[in-house]
């Protein structure tokens, strides 16, 4: 039971001392949403765009299906299409990010501010 309660307060004394290095941390944790959902956790992004979908006579009426590792993944049925995108992660420090997806690994360029 003294075990327990000395990693209580390791545990608790951990979250304190992160809670208060948020500002020495920006960029380090973060969430966005919007057409490209995504996550940021120790600084690595997460990006998974939000899946289209489109019914009735906006999606058209012809038949037709695609892949590409670019674009993603479509498929067009009369009065229905559907569309998805692949997951991306950026990796890396600020000056020097890598991002990784279906479309293959890609160094990013730098944000100009």
């Amino acid at each position: 039971m003294n075990s327990y309660k000395k990693l209580t307060v390791a545990v608790l004394a951990a979250f304190v001392l992160g809670m208060g290095s948020t500002t020495a941390n920006a960029g380090w944790f973060g969430a966005s949403f919007g057409s490209t959902p995504s996550v940021t956790l120790f600084g690595q992004t997460l990006s998974v765009p939000v899946p289209s979908v489109t019914l009735g006579s906006a999606a058209g009426t012809s038949v037709g299906a695609s892949a590409s590792s670019d674009k993603g993944v479509s498929l067009a049925l009369p009065f229905m299409k559907v569309g998805a995108q692949s997951p991306k992660l950026t990796v890396g420090p600020k000056t020097n990010k890598v991002s990784i997806s279906a479309a293959g690994i890609k160094k990013q360029k730098a944000k100009k501010k």
